[in-house]
């Protein structure tokens, strides 16, 4: 089974285990809604400069993710198979990368395919698959980045040096400066365990001038227009995200250091007893060290930095991948046993979890058929296990690649079937449009929902009434259009407009409350209401 188990082989299960079933449940809120949504926009507009988000700019982010998203539209249509699509391939080339990375670092071929597995493994991979944010996409470009500077280190090839700085380029216009940090460390250790093949030329300024023209293009044409746009970009969302709390992210300065071993079981609890069985890799000069470094000061970085979300940090572990399959590739034979049991430990929690939830009242819809397909899974790796062929380093390899594919499918299949529950909003937007009202005005109250627009495929009605998900930076407006759909309930003026607006036929979306007293009119406008867990359709 080793030998059988070819890169391509492990590359074409990964693709249909991503892709099989990815479409299958709405995009759910907020992150995967809102870049969702801002994509749709950009294709029905055709503005692929200024990313849109409910009517008004949205400049929070370069627009890399936003045209890609849209590009996916264009293929499959606007459904949440197509806002994920290129979100898969990028996974699938970090894959490609990480095996390449580690051919390029090690000379090991079997080790490199070890490594892309593990990777496949870590959960916050899974994570980023199924939910659209500019992360996936970072990381694509971090690893190419550092792929390419590699290859130019060893080879001397000039084309790997613009290969470098393009990728740099195409990943500040994914999110910005971070694009730095992982490579510039990287590459400051990796340097001093060998001396480069070529020495200063005008192809280093070339490549910089490269850089330059491709990163600055989309901010040298928005500052062009409107000036105060590289201060906003610069100081709030760049600076004032490390520094402050600006957009609510905050959290505590362990929450890294606490939550980045979690979402990397069950390879991180191998990868520190591989340390402390392998110390001796670790020196100042070695590739390991550099491994390591650029997975322990970025976390550093991002633990110090005010803003946190885990999938922040999902750069960081393509490099983690194949630092613990180097390392697990030296280990004695004598020593597996501990790691098989981080392994079989991990699998087994996840695989009994599947067992038994379904016979549990969980307020969650479980389908029983995942119970039947976790045990074939129990037997197929205690089947492997018993077996004396096969190598018994691959036996916890195969074992961590066998429940990632399960895993990453079941999940799909309960986010499909308890959509509501985990905040996407499909059902609504269905209902609405089987009952052929998608053609009225949609109404929200006082919370801004980018999936249901994105459900709708059309501009929606946000009611401000004091949430601050409606607080709208609206500086960047050239007109007033961004009024009629963002109606301020506390002013006397724009409640009129209201007034006007549910004259005719109109939707009203509760999220999760009732109208104030003050505006019983508005719900005597309707006289049919559907209530969807959480919902509340009036019309």
């Amino acid at each position: 089974m080793n030998k059988k188990l070819s890169f391509h082989l492990f590359l074409f299960i990964a693709a249909i285990s991503l892709l099989i079933n990815v479409g299958s449940f709405g995009v759910i809120e907020s992150s995967d809604a809102r870049y969702a949504e801002i994509g749709r926009a950009m294709h029905v507009s055709g503005d692929y400069m200024h990313p849109n988000l409910l009517d008004v700019h949205h400049y929070h982010k370069p627009p890399f993710t936003y045209q890609i998203t849209a590009l996916g539209y264009k293929i499959f249509g606007i459904n949440p198979f197509g806002a994920r699509f290129f979100l898969q391939l990028a996974i699938l080339l970090q894959l490609i990368l990480v095996y390449r990375l580690s051919i390029l670092l090690f000379n090991n071929k079997k080790t490199a395919l070890w490594a892309a597995i593990i990777y496949f493994s870590f959960p916050l991979v899974l994570m980023s698959s199924r939910n659209l944010t500019t992360d996936a996409f970072l990381a694509t470009f971090v690893l190419l980045s550092i792929y390419s500077w590699v290859k130019y280190h060893k080879y001397g090839v000039i084309k790997w040096l613009y290969a470098f700085t393009l990728s740099l380029a195409l990943g500040f216009l994914t999110k910005g400066p971070v694009i730095f940090i992982v490579p510039v460390i990287f590459i400051l250790f990796y340097n001093r365990t060998e001396k480069t093949k070529r020495s200063f030329s005008f192809h280093h300024i070339a490549a910089w001038v490269l850089f330059l023209i491709v990163a600055s293009s989309w901010f040298v044409y928005l500052g062009y227009h409107n000036p105060a746009f590289l201060d906003y970009f610069l100081g709030k969302q760049t600076a004032d995200r490390f520094s402050k709390n600006a957009f609510g992210r905050t959290e505590p300065f362990w929450y890294f250091l606490a939550f980045a071993p979690l979402v990397g079981l069950p390879w991180f609890l191998a990868f520190i007893y591989l340390l402390k069985d392998q110390k001796e890799l670790l020196k100042t000069k070695t590739i390991h060290f550099a491994l390591l470094m650029a997975f322990v000061i970025p976390l550093i970085f991002f633990s110090i930095s005010s803003s946190k979300r885990i999938l922040y940090i999902l750069p960081l572990y393509g490099l983690l991948a194949i630092l613990i399959a180097d390392l697990f590739s030296r280990i004695s034979s004598e020593k597996i046993k501990t790691i098989n049991g981080f392994i079989l430990g991990f699998s087994g929690l996840i695989l009994l979890t599947f067992i038994v939830v379904p016979f549990i009242n969980t307020g969650m819809n479980f389908p029983y058929y995942l119970a039947g397909a976790s045990c074939v899974v129990v037997i197929l790796i205690f089947l492997l296990y018993k077996s004396a062929k096969e190598e018994v380093k691959f036996k916890p390899i195969f074992t961590s690649f066998v429940v990632t594919v399960f895993l990453l499918i079941s999940a799909s299949t309960i986010l499909a079937k308890n959509e509501l529950k985990v905040n996407a909003s499909k059902p609504v937007t269905d209902f609405i449009i089987s009952k052929n009202l998608n053609s009225r005005d949609i109404l929200i109250y006082n919370i801004r929902k980018s999936s249901i627009a994105f459900g709708l495929n059309k501009s929606i009605i946000s009611l401000y009434d004091g949430h601050e998900s409606l607080n709208r930076e609206t500086q960047f407006e050239t007109d007033t259009n961004w009024k009629n759909h963002l109606i301020n309930l506390k002013d006397t003026n724009e409640l009129e407009s209201l007034h006007e607006i549910v004259e005719k036929p109109t939707v009203l979306l509760l999220y999760r409350k009732q109208l104030p007293e003050r505006l019983d009119w508005l719900a005597k406008k309707y006289t049919h209401k559907k209530v969807m867990e959480k919902w509340t359709i009036l019309y």
